[in-house]
């Protein structure tokens, strides 16, 4: 029976040589743990790739609020307008009557409050969301004070049509 060379019988067997394993074992256990977090960084730069872009970019949904103070005279008013954060905008001595139409960002909540100065009087907010009046409140005396805030849903879907 003829026998074969070494180059065949490695050909025809799959397993490695005795002993190859424990020679090799760092250089294959490096190798893996290279190919492992090189694809980590690969996925973790996918995930991350869409979210580098700065958020104001990135279309906001909002919806059209209507903030009004009337009274007479002047008051302190703070309100949410369009921003990625709800941040507030503050009108330090605004004159009375005051209206403000703005975008809020979906899932904030519109607010509107009001200060009246030391020598008092009466005010009133109003709070409008797509059109309907969501909130009324009325501040009277010296620093008198008023909020109107709703909830702005995720969504921007409109009321049902009665």
């Amino acid at each position: 029976m003829p026998t074969a060379t070494t180059a065949e019988a490695e050909k025809d067997n799959p397993h490695p040589p005795p002993g190859f394993l424990s020679r090799h074992r760092r250089t294959l256990t490096a190798a893996l743990t290279a190919t492992a977090l090189a694809a980590a960084a690969l996925l973790g730069y996918t995930l991350t790739r869409d979210n580098d872009a700065p958020p104001e970019q990135r279309p906001v949904p909002t919806a059209p609020v209507t903030y009004t103070v009337d009274g007479q005279g002047t008051a302190q008013i703070t309100y949410i307008a369009r921003s990625t954060t709800g941040a507030g905008t503050m009108i330090q001595e605004a004159a009375l009557p005051w209206r403000k139409s703005v975008r809020v960002p979906l899932g904030q909540t519109p607010t509107i409050s009001l200060i009246l100065p030391d020598d008092g009087g009466q005010a009133t907010c109003t709070l409008a969301i797509r059109g309907n009046l969501a909130q009324r409140a009325t501040a009277t005396g010296p620093h008198g004070r008023a909020t109107c805030s709703a909830n702005l849903p995720r969504h921007n879907r409109q009321p049902a049509a009665q």
